[in-house]
């Protein structure tokens, strides 16, 4: 079986690196010499504090490779990723290695194998159903290997402990580094719901009952007299889009209000409404943070992956709160008591009862102070806001 597996993940390499040779960018200059290198460009959250020009990207999904450094390897018989991005850091010669996905093992090599600095954020909210974590290939069980990163920003306590099984370095919990970019405007937020969708074209399990809850929810924000929006997940695919409206649509007849506006963010938009509702979704955990009123209500069959995104999985706490709830079966008893907590729970008493158990699965680092106090310890500084 072992035998197996592994002629299967040789499988998956060459397929990738077939990949990689016949549709990527090839770049015949040899990268250009910065303060930063960025694996994996297709996301920089770091520009709000740094140059856009003191960075060179290292990509790491076969959107681009560099012959130069690739016949540079080649000549020094060294075939290796590893071999590839280490050459090409060397090159660079930047201050600090950085990147956005903390899921990627490649990436915890890179301090040793280099000698440059390396910093490392979490991408998104973690789940015992998560890659990284159920992965036995890239975190195999009672493993005496360890990678290191020089500093590790992460969402808690609990993600913080998974990693250090495997990773030494220096650990901080920040919560979401987007997240502690901007505040929430509260005087300037419509007293309105938000429904933040998690259809999938491409995954059933994502999508299950998803029209079901937003029904529910519907119909209670009809009678409370407050408008009902959905933020679709396809806003910038027109094909999709037009599949996930007519998906809302079998159940909810009426004319439903999609937020439409491609020119802004998800995030952003969500802060403009004073009532999220969500069956699982990062967005929503990092408006909670912030002081923002959500509900989490994960409606999934037993056997159905997604039930494991449920709010507070992964830090232990219990199926039901005061403002999430998470069952196989559809319980309009608890979609009402959570819906009514979210919209009638005055300030004072949602941060007393609700702020240890939202920082416990995110927490909040106002405008990322650890992070620029890292950027000081290693000379750099960050451009003017």
């Amino acid at each position: 079986m072992v035998y197996m597996d592994k002629i299967f993940f040789d499988l998956k390499r060459f397929i990738f690196l077939i990949k990689y040779l016949f549709f990527s960018r090839w770049k015949f200059k040899l990268p250009k010499k910065s303060k930063f290198v960025l694996v994996d460009g297709i996301y920089n959250p770091f520009l709000k504090y740094l140059k856009k020009n003191d960075f060179t990207y290292l990509y790491r999904r076969g959107e681009e490779i560099n012959f130069s450094i690739l016949l540079k390897c080649l000549i020094k018989f060294k075939f290796s990723s590893l071999d590839y991005c280490a050459e090409f850091i060397k090159h660079v010669s930047p201050k600090l290695i950085l990147t956005a996905f903390d899921y990627h093992t490649i990436f915890y090599k890179l301090s040793k194998k280099t000698g440059i600095k390396t910093l490392m954020l979490q991408k998104g909210k973690r789940s015992r159903n998560d890659g990284i974590i159920s992965d036995k290939i890239l975190f195999p069980a009672n493993s005496k290997k360890f990678f290191f990163v020089d500093y590790v920003l992460l969402y808690n306590d609990f993600v913080k402990n998974f990693y250090s099984k495997r990773i030494k370095g220096n650990f901080y919990t920040i919560g979401s580094f987007e997240n502690n970019i901007k505040e929430i405007d509260f005087s300037n937020q419509k007293k309105e719901i938000i429904f933040v969708s998690n259809y999938s074209c491409t995954n059933d399990k994502k999508s299950e009952n998803e029209e079901i809850l937003a029904y529910h929810l519907n119909n209670l924000a009809k009678k409370e007299k407050i408008k009902f929006n959905i933020l679709p997940r396809y806003r910038n695919d027109k094909k999709n889009l037009i599949k996930e409206k007519n998906f809302y649509k079998t159940v909810l007849k009426n004319k439903i209000n999609f937020i439409l506006d491609k020119n802004i963010s998800s995030y952003k938009i969500i802060l403009k409404y004073k009532y999220l509702f969500a069956t699982y979704s990062t967005l929503a955990t990092e408006f909670l943070t912030k002081g923002g009123k959500a509900g989490l209500i994960n409606f999934k069959s037993r056997n159905n992956s997604a039930y494991h995104y449920r709010y507070g999985g992964f830090e232990g706490l219990g199926k039901n709160g005061t403002f999430w709830c998470s069952f196989y079966k559809c319980n309009t008893s608890e979609i009402k008591r959570v819906f009514n907590y979210v919209l009638k729970t005055n300030k004072l008493r949602w941060f007393r009862q609700n702020n240890k158990n939202i920082q416990r699965v995110v927490d909040y680092n106002k405008n990322n102070s650890i992070f620029i106090n890292i950027l000081k310890e290693n000379n750099i500084t960050t451009k003017k806001a």
